[in-house]
């Protein structure tokens, strides 16, 4: 349920950032409390090491030193799987073992990690139901719309992060996930959505074309060896399938990315195949909304899996080539998304656009796809675009 978790928490924090913009409120305290079954010298040691690696699908490595003018300022690194991301904070005050409070430093950190001025951040450990009750408090004076989304989500998730580190320390048994009951709770909330938007027979469709869409990107995972975390709807919006691993090189990402639409091109033709054949006019409906999704959904702009692919292919390029290209796409894709009204894409859109630039310039760090495997990819996606663009036509003609 974590993923359903995140969607819930980012939706409330994108609205109450809307409202504090529309207040005119910058300043902002965010409270987050999480309970580790683990002893607090653990959760402790952890909170305070100077190198802690938290692995996941995106592994996580922070390090810090303190700095030769003072002692208490410190600077840091933050690695995200290979991109680096550097920090600087300045110590308070630390009580052994119950809490700390600290001073993030704009001078010396990626405005990533310090979005704002005057950001404050304090914990407190109270031993509690055999384990460890971690609070902590972030109060930050805004200065970006994303940072009033990303502080408040990141200080869940690193608590999170920090939970499964210390009980995989102390060899806590596993906590249990049912990844079939969040697909089944995210499924029922967007057909909800869906329902809302357009009839209750049209919404079951739509939920069909996502889960096979999905399935096809979830059986790509499989076949390169990747473990698959789950399957979760996204309400007004679609679909994701989630990876518990990371992918080990872009060819891997683009071939998983296009397996998408890759497999609903084969269920859109049997769509079509069963309308000619049987006269029903249901089929030509599947058909032709399948065709439209997985249409759309081949846009060369992130995060549409053709953004994914477009990134695969371009990964021997020049990193500020591909920010640049990035950019157009973006561009061109809230220029579609306003033309026919899709206001949900529009917003997911401006949500991800600065992580967009920033991997485009950067990189992802992963292996560069090959000459012979970005040919492929291409030749894959384009015969793809081009299958959906004539069940289109034909269904329109």
């Amino acid at each position: 349920m974590t993923f359903l978790t995140d969607l819930c928490w980012s939706l409330y924090f994108l609205l109450r950032g809307l409202v504090d913009v529309l207040l005119c409120r910058r300043r902002r305290r965010y409270v987050s409390a999480t309970h580790i079954r683990a002893p607090r010298e653990v959760v402790w040691n952890a909170v305070t090491a100077s190198s802690i690696t938290f692995d996941g699908l995106v592994p996580i490595e922070i390090t810090t030193d303190p700095s030769p003018e003072s002692g208490n300022i410190y600077t840091g690194n933050v690695r995200v799987g290979d991109t680096d991301i550097p920090m600087a904070y300045r110590e308070i005050e630390k009580r052994p073992p119950e809490g700390l409070v600290i001073e993030m430093l704009k001078e010396g950190s990626d405005p990533s990690v310090v979005p704002g001025s005057d950001y404050f951040f304090a914990c407190t450990l109270e031993e509690k139901d055999r384990g460890t009750q971690l609070t902590s408090v972030h109060e930050i004076t805004h200065e970006t719309f994303i940072g009033r989304i990303f502080v408040p989500l990141g200080a869940i998730q690193n608590g999170r992060r920090l939970r499964a580190y210390c009980e995989a320390e102390v060899g806590a048994p596993p906590r249990s996930t049912n990844r079939y009951l969040a697909a089944l709770v995210t499924g029922a909330l967007t057909y909800a959505s869906f329902s809302y938007l357009f009839d209750a027979v049209f919404a079951a469709y739509l939920l069909v074309i996502l889960l096979i869409h999905e399935a096809g990107h979830a059986l790509a995972m499989r076949w390169v060896g990747l473990p698959v975390q789950g399957i979760y709807f996204v309400p007004f919006m679609g679909g994701v399938a989630v990876a518990a691993a990371p992918h080990n090189n872009e060819s891997e990402r683009g071939f998983v990315a296009l397996m998408g639409p890759g497999v609903s091109l084969i269920t859109t033709a049997l769509f079509l195949l069963a309308g000619a054949l049987t006269g029903e006019h249901m089929f030509n409906q599947l058909a032709f909304a399948s065709a439209i999704l997985n249409g759309l959904n081949l846009a060369p702009v992130l995060p549409l899996d053709g953004g994914h692919v477009m990134e695969s292919a371009l990964s021997g390029s020049d990193p500020e080539f591909v920010a640049i290209i990035n950019v157009l796409a973006l561009i061109i894709g809230l220029g579609v998304a306003l033309s026919f009204g899709l206001y949900g894409l529009m917003a997911l859109l401006l949500l991800v656009s600065p992580m967009m630039i920033k991997t485009g310039r950067d990189g992802r760090g992963m292996e560069p796809i090959t000459p012979a495997g970005r040919n492929w990819l291409v030749a894959g996606y384009l015969a793809t675009v081009a299958f959906y663009i004539a069940v289109v036509t034909h269904l329109l003609g």
